[in-house]
């Protein structure tokens, strides 16, 4: 009976296989050198091509609405920073704010974002800041078209305290009014006990008024929103230099290095039909 065959060593056949690619490899270094260079150069030429962009962020307060009485703050379109998203993407607002800024409104479809700042509490019933962001093609229509959003924003979530600070502007001046009035007629009265009451009217009237402007700054600067940050055009690039070189680099290269292992069985097929 013949021996048995011994397997084949597969390992040694690995060893020659990866001796021989690397051997092709040193042999035509110059082809994936080239091609890392060529890689390079590509890389950078896109990068220059690259196109410009602009944009403008600006920083929204939503406001924090409270009741009537003013010692509970209630839920609203102002509470929830979902409301900015749908505001800022409908075709309504996009079309003020392209016509504001004098482009199309097809330049501002797409090129619209908001989220909540990073950082700011949003605990139920409490409002958080919100960024605006638009990118554009010219640096002022994408910085009037931004600071155009915050203001939509704004006015469509103060639509309840801006009642609410008309109703007080109206109080405001009617204890105005009637506190001259009342200043005025007793000046002229005769009794002391006519003149104490007309003091002690003023005094009341006076305390009411103090409390409706109180009542008015707490609307005006905490229940209503407002624009935190006004927003400029900065320029940036659409693709990142560094990284198109890196990758026009490695592409480059690798491309070389299947260069060089395959030039010999390449051109033994070519060699072989001719």
């Amino acid at each position: 009976m013949s021996a048995p065959a011994e397997p084949p060593d597969v390992d040694a056949e690995r060893e020659v296989d990866l001796h021989t690619h690397w051997n092709r490899l040193v042999e035509r270094w110059w082809l994936p050198a080239a091609g890392l260079v060529a890689g390079i150069v590509i890389g950078l030429l896109v990068s220059f091509g690259g196109n410009q962009v602009y944009t403008a962020k600006t920083t929204v307060y939503l406001g924090q609405p409270l009741s009537p009485t003013g010692a509970v703050q209630i839920q609203s379109d102002a509470t929830n920073p979902s409301t900015v998203g749908q505001i800022i993407h409908s075709e309504e607002a996009l079309r003020e704010a392209a016509f504001k800024a004098g482009v199309p409104v097809a330049r501002l479809r797409g090129h619209v974002t908001s989220r909540p700042v990073a950082g700011a509490l949003t605990k139920l019933g409490q409002t958080p800041l919100v960024l605006i962001t638009v990118t554009g093609k010219t640096p002022r229509p994408t910085q009037v078209a931004a600071n155009d959003l915050a203001q939509i924003v704004v006015k469509r979530t103060s639509a309840y305290v801006d009642k609410i600070i008309s109703s007080l502007q109206q109080q405001i001046a009617i204890y105005t009014r009637s506190l001259a009035t009342l200043n005025t007629q007793s000046s002229g009265l005769s009794s002391t006990e006519a003149r104490v009451l007309a003091a002690i009217q003023a005094a009341q009237i006076a305390d009411q008024l103090t409390t409706a402007k109180q009542q008015l700054a707490v609307a005006q600067e905490v229940e209503r929103g407002s624009q935190k940050t006004f927003a400029v055009s900065t320029k940036t690039t659409a693709r990142s230099r560094r990284n198109t070189v890196i990758v026009g680099a490695l592409i480059g290269l690798l491309i070389g290095i299947a260069a060089a292992l395959l030039w010999e069985p390449v051109g033994r097929v070519v060699r072989h039909d001719s």
